[in-house]
């Protein structure tokens, strides 16, 4: 059983190991104001809920702009001292391929 089960681990991770991933970073004028985006361990820091809400749209009155936006919650848990939160973020570069 645990024979198939590292078979199964391995066939996962070369699947997953081979296929083309793109990635990249949004750009926030003030970073410091998106906690859970500046650093994943501040979720909970606060001993109250935190909504963030951060909009970024970059050199407007031109066609192809950068525009940001990211919203985040998150909130401390006694059980687990410390916090759990969520950061959902869209970042569209230009006119480009990367959304």
């Amino acid at each position: 059983m645990k024979r198939g089960l590292h078979y199964i681990a391995l066939l996962l991770l070369g699947v997953l190991a081979t296929a083309e991933v793109k990635a990249q970073d949004p750009e926030f004028t003030q970073f410091f104001s998106n906690p859970l985006y500046l650093n994943p361990a501040f979720a909970g820091s606060k001993r109250c809920p935190r909504i963030t809400l951060n909009y970024r749209n970059q050199w407007p009155a031109l066609s192809g702009t950068f525009v940001t936006t990211s919203a985040s919650y998150d909130q401390h848990v006694e059980s687990i001292y410390g916090g759990i939160g969520l950061l959902v973020t869209n970042d569209k570069a230009g006119e480009g391929t990367l959304n």
